[in-house]
């Protein structure tokens, strides 16, 4: 064989086997992609759905939550506090008990007794949860997140509440980091099987989370790519991985059911007929 047809075959070999393996990376990218917005769909305002307190009857609670208090047969001892550094709950009635650590039952059933009334009488509710936070390191622009701790919510629950997994994300690379300093201990490291949590239904490594922790989800290389791309292209390219909501529209407000398309070329300046 001549020397250039044999580097001829060995370029179009070496051209088959780049479009093999980008096909391949598109293919394994658009299959996280397809199953997690199926699984695991994104919230419309995964800021508000962060924030948003999640009911846990095992949360307890610190310096600087806020309570939320109401007594029903005294409407006028309603209050909403906020916990103090001592740990009390400064409220003008019936008291200031120190709540740093107690659940809310717990809370309530404290409220009930200096009130001198029945526990079923007093609602003690979570208004926001400041004093602890996770941190998720996911493919949203490669930055950490801090979102308030709520109890001990499973990893994959968190996630999914807080729109932690959107497309993009790596379904085989999700960590849970425990730094375990306020217990003077290493740290640890719980990996999350994904599939088996979502689609076998095996709860084994859907850790609960605990305060402080750190959870880590990887990012697909479409995802990374997508970020080297100028702006123009990299929405494109995001738009045909699926990395894009379905809804998605590029020329402003995302489009709705049965709304028409706003026009490709909007009119500048005044028309003919003005």
């Amino acid at each position: 064989m001549k020397p250039h047809a044999a580097r001829a075959g060995w370029w179009c070999r070496g051209r088959r086997a780049a479009r093999g393996a980008i096909v391949l990376v598109l293919v394994a990218g658009c299959s996280n992609t397809q199953f997690l917005k199926r699984t695991c769909p994104q919230p419309t305002d995964p800021k508000s759905a962060a924030e948003t307190p999640a009911p846990s009857t095992a949360y307890q609670v610190g310096c600087p939550d806020v309570l939320e208090v109401a007594f029903r047969d005294r409407p006028d001892w309603h209050a909403v506090a906020v916990v103090d550094v001592d740990g009390r709950l400064p409220l003008a009635q019936p008291g200031n008990p120190r709540v740093d650590g107690r659940t809310l039952q717990q809370i309530r059933d404290d409220l009930a007794a200096l009130a001198g009334c029945s526990p079923d009488g007093v609602s003690v509710q979570l208004a926001a949860a400041r004093s602890a936070r996770v941190i998720v390191y996911g493919p949203v622009r490669g930055r950490a997140r801090a979102v308030p701790y709520q109890g001990p919510e499973p990893v994959l629950d968190f996630l999914k509440r807080v729109g932690g997994l959107p497309p993009g994300s790596k379904l085989n690379q999700v960590y849970v980091v425990r730094p375990n300093v306020a217990v003077s201990a290493r740290p640890q490291v719980f990996p999350v099987n994904v599939g088996a949590v979502l689609v076998d239904g095996d709860p084994r490594t859907n850790v609960p989370l605990q305060p402080d922790d750190q959870v880590y989800v990887g990012e697909t290389k479409q995802s990374s790519l997508s970020r080297l791309l100028p702006d123009w292209l990299g929405t494109v390219y995001r738009r045909v991985t699926g990395l894009l909501p379905d809804d998605w529209w590029p020329f402003g407000k995302a489009q709705k059911p049965g709304e028409e398309p706003p026009p490709l070329f909007p009119k500048f300046g005044r028309s003919l007929d003005d």
